[in-house]
């Protein structure tokens, strides 16, 4: 006990519950960032059919990857599949 007869114990219980609201956010962010990382790859690969069977859209997306900011190491990627 401290000297106002405190026991420290809520100070316990709000540094608990602090942690686990950061975990929860954390796992959020994780599921989040996770969610993105799927849709990309979803995305991307219908684009990329979409591109193989119609030389108009494969015209259309390889202009909008090379206004696209990207870095170069992308570039060299795109450029190596005929995207650039």
């Amino acid at each position: 006990m401290d000297d106002n007869g405190n026991n420290g114990f809520g100070d316990r219980v709000e540094g608990l519950k602090k942690a686990a609201i950061a975990s929860e956010n954390l796992k959020r962010k994780r599921r989040e960032w996770k969610d993105f990382e799927r849709l990309k790859s979803v995305v991307g690969g219908a684009l990329l059919a979409n591109a193989a069977e119609h030389p108009d859209f494969d015209l259309l997306l390889k202009d909008v990857l090379r206004s696209a900011a990207i870095v170069e190491s992308d570039k060299k990627l795109l450029r190596s599949k005929g995207l650039l």
